[in-house]
């Protein structure tokens, strides 16, 4: 009896201890017009990415290539639409709401820009030290490519043509 009993309270920590693991791995994200997404590292999903691939796109206000990057980010969400999701997101913490509206609007981007929640802890945890910095996934949360630095447009487009 005490062996049954024992097997079964490791059986509850190490279930415990998984459901503990799967939370460590959630992010979450608020965007400029107060909207929620979460990833899920472990999935590698966005809760509203609606079965497309999409990109992520990691800028600063402070970052001059940044700027550029967007726009050419701008002009492939123009070229693609509704077949690929652009998530930008902010890495400022402390940035003031209006810097990031006047390089949204600089930049002239119509994607959803997120600015708040566990954008740190996401950016630790893909090991991001420059920027722009962009993932590319393809509709079942794989990752696809990476960019590290200024990227050209074209070669952007290209990766996403082979994965819609």
């Amino acid at each position: 009896m005490k062996r049954i009993l024992l097997i079964f309270i490791l059986l509850f920590i190490a279930c415990n201890d998984n459901q503990t693991q799967i939370k460590k791995d959630t992010y979450s994200l608020i965007s400029i017009e107060s909207k929620k997404i979460t990833f899920n590292k472990r999935e590698e999903v966005l809760s509203t990415n609606y079965n497309k691939p999409y990109l992520l796109v990691f800028l600063s206000t402070w970052c001059d290539y940044c700027l550029g990057q967007a726009q050419h980010i701008a002009n492939i969400n123009e070229e693609f639409g509704d077949k690929v999701n652009i998530y930008g997101i902010f890495i400022d913490k402390d940035e003031e709401l209006t810097k990031l509206k006047d390089f949204i609007e600089k930049s002239n981007t119509k994607f959803e820009w997120y600015y708040k929640g566990d954008i740190a802890k996401l950016v630790d945890s893909y090991k991001i030290t420059t920027f722009p910095f962009m993932l590319l996934y393809d509709k079942f949360g794989n990752l696809v490519m990476s960019y590290d630095g200024l990227t050209p447009e074209e070669m952007i487009s290209f990766d996403i043509k082979k994965v819609i």
